[in-house]
């Protein structure tokens, strides 16, 4: 089985050897291999009816009618010679297929299929894709666990082959993920390694797509800035290294900048790229709603709600779970502006429900923040009160967690783009190896001539990449000098908000209280108390560390106002499990807080 698969790959190969850049898909491979197959049978034919299927999942264009066409083929012949290695790959080829038309429930069934038989085969390469395959299937379906669980299983079986092309798409699909649970920290680091290997592979199409990732990454972490400059970045390395992604109804950029125009409520120059995106790949239902998102930022209810609403039908039958959610709530947005609250109220509720159960944060807050909304136009006022108060402490909660891994970021930022300046050099300076290779093997006839020109050609090489590595040296100094300055003001930011606004507008409305009751004494007491408190405060968060008794007073203080606050209902004590000399232990201010 496996000679007989290597034949037809060697062979393909062999025909391609003068293709430094792949196309995709690879015509000029695919023509190679149709050529094959008039003059092979059996299992060499079954090979190569997958080998050609498989050309039409790779980007820019992926062509899921050809993919389970050629698939088909593959598989009703590997049925007839019971040969259940192609059997099992193309079914695989068939599920890759079905996630590109977002039927999931199909393709979980033939990828699982296709699966127990690698297993049991013990084919390491498949055995590694199909894995991979099947975690995007479950991160599309919101089932996060299982999705990493795949991904994780598939990463011995692809780095154990050298397979980059595999690790990079495990380790971007893994920064999805992650990004999606609110973790950014691993979503950062996934997206980094995913990026440094398109690069070490020299895969221009995948590194402008990889860019595009990380600016996915930000905009989830609610860094619109950020996100729309990693967006352009991929934009200007697509153009720079000759990709036609409009060829190749490529959306890797206009789309998601025009959302992300969107979210900064920038509608006009979010249709600008939209329409763009849409003359790109016509079909894409995602660009759509991105489309129709805008046109609901722009009032415009009805031509929204049509695009919202066609593909609900679809995304539910193929157990799309991640765009429904979305769509759910766009359409219940547009129902409950145009005063719909009953429909609203249903497709809303739904949409909360698919976001609870795979504990997407971004969505349980919109949605809790639209209900809240609704039942308060239906005068429903304890459910109005319900959903704003869990949308207050999720929101403020995620908030938080954005805001201090922006704050802790930018370092990162600094050393990823230092690694990337250090790989993109070495590619550069490889490049110029083989040239000087090159202009050797063509100028043997003339070897002194030659001597001379290279000689020249070296001092001019060597100029300019001491020019190169000062300005790249200038540029990354003043990128840290941006980065470190972004810093400080977050951190001015993170000092004024360290007293939260919500504690002291319960303390004040305490001691309003005590005043209108005639409790001057208790008042007099809270207001002493609430004073102190703010003042140890203002007095902490002008230091880096304070030591842990000062930190415990003002612990102490704030859980005696609370105490106050809600009449003595609780009691507190601080224990130690070891001795602590608490003068001379330090920490940050409000760490214990």
């Amino acid at each position: 089985m496996w000679w007989a698969k290597k034949i037809i790959v060697v062979a393909a190969g062999t025909l391609l050897t003068s293709v430094l850049f792949a196309q995709n898909p690879n015509i000029k491979k695919i023509d190679s291999l149709k050529k094959i197959l008039q003059t092979t049978q059996a299992i060499n034919k079954i090979n190569c009816l997958n080998a050609i299927s498989e050309e039409y999942w790779w980007p820019p264009h992926v062509y899921p009618d050809s993919i389970s066409m050629w698939a088909t083929q593959a598989s009703n012949e590997a049925a007839n010679y019971n040969y259940r290695l192609g059997w099992a790959e193309s079914e695989m080829h068939l599920g890759v297929s079905e996630i590109y038309r977002k039927n999931f429930v199909t393709a979980e069934k033939y990828l699982r299929t296709a699966l127990l038989i690698f297993d049991s085969l013990h084919d390491t390469n498949d055995e590694g894709w199909c894995n991979l395959w099947i975690g995007q299937t479950l991160y599309s379906e919101n089932d996060f666990n299982q999705s990493l669980a795949f991904f994780n299983k598939s990463l011995p079986y692809i780095t154990q082959l050298n397979n980059s092309e595999g690790e990079g798409k495990a380790w971007a699909w893994m920064s999805f993920l992650y990004a999606a649970k609110g973790d950014y920290e691993n979503s950062f680091d996934y997206c980094t390694k995913s990026l440094l290997i398109r690069q070490r592979m020299s895969d221009d199409v995948c590194v402008s797509a990889s860019l595009a990732n990380m600016g996915y990454l930000y905009k989830s972490a609610g860094d619109y800035t950020d996100a729309l400059n990693y967006y352009q970045q991929g934009m200007q390395y697509a153009h720079t290294h000759g990709i036609n992604y409009y060829a190749a109804n490529w959306n890797y950029f206009d789309e998601p900048i025009g959302a992300i125009y969107q979210l900064m409520n920038n509608p006009d120059s979010s249709l600008f790229y939209l329409r763009n995106a849409i003359e790109i790949d016509p079909n894409n239902q995602m660009t759509r709603i991105s489309y129709g998102e805008t046109l609901l930022l722009k009032k415009q209810y009805d031509s929204a709600l049509n695009i919202f609403l066609n593909p609900l039908a679809h995304f539910r039958k193929g157990n799309d779970q991640w765009d429904l959610m979305r769509v759910l709530l766009d359409a219940a947005k547009t129902y409950n502006a145009q005063h719909n609250e009953t429909k609203a109220l249903l497709l809303a509720n739904e949409g909360l429900s698919i976001a609870q159960k795979a504990n997407v944060k971004p969505y349980i807050i919109q949605s809790s923040f639209l209900l809240s909304q609704i039942y308060q136009a239906l005068k429903k006022e304890d459910s109005a009160y319900f959903f704003m108060r869990q949308y207050v402490l999720l929101n403020d909660s995620v908030k938080n967690q954005q805001f201090l891994w922006r704050l802790t970021s930018y370092k990162k930022q600094a050393d990823f783009q230092e690694q990337i300046n250090k790989v993109s050099f070495l590619n550069k300076e490889n490049t110029s190896n083989k040239e000087k290779l090159k202009q050797a093997a063509q100028l043997k006839w003339a070897f002194i001539i030659g001597l001379l020109l290279m000689a020249l050609a070296a001092v001019i090489i060597y100029r300019n990449l001491s020019l190169k590595r000062k300005n790249e040296k200038l540029e990354s100094e003043k990128r840290q000098s941006e980065l470190q300055n972004k810093a400080i003001d977050l951190e001015i930011q993170a000092l004024r908000s360290q007293m939260n606004p919500h504690f002291i507008f319960n303390c004040l409305s305490s001691i309003n209280r005590f005043i209108l009751k005639n409790k001057t004494e208790e008042a007099s007491d809270y207001l002493t108390k609430f004073s102190r408190l703010i003042r140890m405060v203002l007095n902490n968060s002008k230091q880096s560390f304070i030591s842990l008794e000062d930190e415990l007073e003002t612990l102490r203080l704030y859980l005696e106002m609370e105490r106050l606050r809600f009449k003595n209902s609780f009691d507190y004590s601080f224990t130690y499990t070891n001795p602590v000399d608490a003068n001379n232990i330090f920490i940050p201010p409000l760490l214990l807080q």
